[in-house]
């Protein structure tokens, strides 16, 4: 099986836990070998040896970007650390504030640390780090399940807008289903390690063809339409 991300498109990937998503999201980001088959960007192979200029191309946004953001740096360190891949340009300062203001911040957070923003601050600051390089494809693992409803809604906006801005790619990687149909143009349902289904995300959703995507669908939460919120 080929399977292509075409550039401004959102491709989601949803499936059980253990099914093997985080292994292929590694194997994507060329930090896992693969096993078999082969992972091609821009016509190259994608795997842990690959040039520098090539990993540039590929980014990520995880769940808790906290974990990975050293609080004794500043966000402009933070944000300018793919800048390794490619080679510091001298505008960097220019492109850090310019990353800010696409993500919603102000170009003077650039002097501040992580601890003094809000969770859904630090995945702006994240996705905003993962957009200096203008990669050609962002791999977004579950980018919004930690945050509230409303801050969600505000950042699948934003992917929504960067992504029409840039012409970017998303691999967007979720438990939620009603982000995923959202957000993504096409779907990929993985169970046990194997893509067992795949097409335009709404046919998917709409008349899955496999069990494990009718067992996910039906496991999906859904508010009853009588339901009414009460004062406690």
């Amino acid at each position: 099986m080929t399977l292509t991300i075409a550039r401004g498109e959102s491709l989601g990937l949803v499936g059980e836990s253990g099914c093997g998503k985080s292994t292929l999201t590694r194997a994507i980001l060329g930090l896992e070998p693969l096993q078999a088959g082969e992972i091609r960007l821009d016509g190259q192979s994608v795997e842990p040896q690959m040039p520098r200029a090539l990993r540039a191309g590929l980014q990520a946004v995880f769940q808790d970007p906290h974990g990975s953001f050293d609080p004794r740096w500043t966000v402009a360190r933070l944000i300018s650390a793919p800048f390794h891949l490619t080679g510091r340009p001298a505008n960097a300062a220019d492109q850090v504030a310019a990353a800010l203001l696409e993500v919603g911040l102000a170009p003077e957070d650039a002097g501040k640390f992580i601890h003094e923003f809000s969770g859904g601050q630090r995945q702006r600051i994240a996705i905003a780090r993962a957009l200096i390089t203008r990669p050609r494809l962002i791999i977004l693992d579950e980018p919004v399940s930690a945050l509230d409803l409303r801050v969600q809604a505000q950042v699948l906006d934003l992917l929504a807008q960067l992504r029409m801005d840039h012409g970017l790619a998303y691999l967007f990687i979720s438990h939620d289903l009603s982000v995923v149909r959202r957000i993504t143009d096409r779907v990929l349902i993985m169970q046990a390690g194997r893509i067992v289904e795949h097409g335009l995300t709404a046919q998917v959703f709409d008349a899955p063809q496999k069990d494990c995507t009718r067992r996910l669908i039906a496991a999906a939460p859904r508010i009853p339409a009588a339901w009414k919120e009460t004062d406690a």
